[in-house]
């Protein structure tokens, strides 16, 4: 099913495209095309992350060093070319052209040496947030170490970074606000992001452990006895209840914390995604996430 895959490419298109295909998905699919016996749960507190990104993000900035130099500080992208930070902010078109801009000069690995942190919102619905790491080569010259993209990224007082995966499989076969619901004592526990530790120019995931990967099996042991919505697609527009996209979400920490293999991550997916659509839905994940691949750097 395409359409969710199209979803994504359209929202890192303009701010005014983006608003529309949100208030039309949300407002008007979520409670007009979807069928009646649909039942969804609505998490903006959880998914639409965007305040609270900025708002624990605005307290890493205020710990950070400020650059004495704007115009005298230069920055080596990752084409080769070089800007400097005073101009990076203000050229259309440009990767660092959005809303809601900071910087700031942090050591996020211990070694004695700061970087240069800048982080980017592009502007529209959902998406999408940009953070960069730029490392440090001579007074006043940084160049390009990683980037994330769309992953409403968080970063701890231990400077680890949170990505989240809400951004990318916002509407995996169903609405942006909409998610697998379940108030029993015994239903899945959440696990929708990974942690990302900069060190020496690169992004690391940091590891799963024994836990980690017993809960998410545990996860998908339940989603896997639920009873089974068929949704169209095509020009049809049909979403689920979010049963699918609470898969995704615990797949794509599975991959991320573990070694990054498609084929065990393929295996867990066809021990417990065991509905008619099987092929359908594995071909969307596995999209997204090399768009997650391509995005990040990690």
């Amino acid at each position: 099913m395409e359409i969710f895959a199209n979803l994504r490419v359209i929202l890192k298109q303009t701010s005014g495209m983006k608003l529309f295909i949100h208030f039309f998905l949300v407002s008007i699919l979520s409670f007009s095309i979807i069928p009646a016996s649909a039942k969804f749960y609505f998490q903006p507190q959880e998914q639409d992350t965007t305040i609270d990104m900025l708002d624990d993000l605005g307290v890493f900035f205020s710990g950070c060093d400020t650059v004495a130099n704007q115009a005298k500080t230069t920055l080596i992208m990752k084409n080769g070319k070089t800007v400097s930070l005073e101009n990076i902010f203000r050229s259309e078109g440009d990767d660092l052209s959005g809303i809601g801009k900071q910087y700031g000069l942090k050591d996020l690995d211990g070694d004695g040496t700061k970087e240069l942190v800048l982080f980017n919102y592009t502007g529209g619905a959902h998406c999408c947030d940009e953070l960069y790491v730029f490392k440090y080569v001579s007074p006043g010259k940084y160049r390009y170490a990683v980037k994330t993209f769309a992953g409403d990224v968080n970063i701890t007082p231990q400077n680890e970074f949170v990505y989240h995966f809400y951004e990318q499989y916002g509407y995996f076969f169903t609405c942006f606000a909409c998610g697998y619901e379940d108030s029993s004592d015994t239903a899945p526990l959440p696990v929708h992001s990974i942690l990302l530790r900069y060190d020496k120019g690169r992004l690391k995931v940091i590891p799963g452990d024994t836990e980690l990967k017993n809960t998410i099996n545990d996860n998908l042991g339940k989603l896997r006895e639920q009873p089974y919505q068929k949704v169209t697609g095509g020009d049809d527009i049909d979403f689920d209840n979010g049963l699918r996209k609470e898969f995704a979400l615990n797949l794509a920490v599975y991959y991320f914390s573990f070694g990054k293999n498609i084929n065990s991550t393929k295996a867990v997916f066809d021990k417990y995604y065991t509905f008619p659509d099987a092929k359908e839905v594995w071909k969307e994940f596995r999209e997204i996430l090399k768009g997650i691949e391509s995005d990040n750097d990690f």
